[in-house]
């Protein structure tokens, strides 16, 4: 007897988005879509956006990034908030930078904090498209609070 699948949560993807984020990159095989699109600011993009296209893409651009940094650490600040295929959630990212990015703020041994916003296209409980914008600020994350 085939069992149907369940279909993931916004919440679960979150979860899933923040463990590929924060532990393991790999995990974009369990919540990405076999075809995906990422999109991102221009300015100060560590990569083409057009690159990664499905798991295995953003999986390798995960580790690339977060290994710029020393302890890079995501949390949720709001969300997720869903509407129809889409799930918003704002989120803090801290780290200590490692002079890697090529960005003008990152000095070896600096304590960053970033603030930003990801909007995810869900469907059939896959993420097929994300758009993630972020910038370094003052505020603190609500861990730090």
């Amino acid at each position: 007897m085939l069992m149907a699948s369940r279909t993931r949560t916004a919440a679960e993807l979150w979860d899933g988005w923040l463990e590929m984020w924060n532990e393991d990159p790999g995990a974009a095989h369990k919540i990405i879509g076999a075809e995906y699109r990422l999109h991102l600011p221009t300015t100060g993009a560590t990569i083409d956006p057009e690159t990664i296209r499905d798991p295995g893409a953003m999986a390798d651009w995960v580790a690339g990034f977060t290994g710029k940094f020393e302890g890079l650490r995501y949390e949720t600040d709001l969300g997720p908030v869903v509407d129809g295929e889409l799930a918003v959630c704002r989120w803090f990212g801290t780290a200590t930078c490692l002079g890697r990015t090529g960005w003008p703020s990152d000095v070896p041994g600096k304590r960053i904090t970033w603030v930003g916003v990801d909007i995810l296209r869900i469907v059939d409980g896959w993420i097929v498209e994300a758009w993630t914008q972020g910038a370094e600020t003052d505020e603190r994350p609500p861990s730090d609070v």
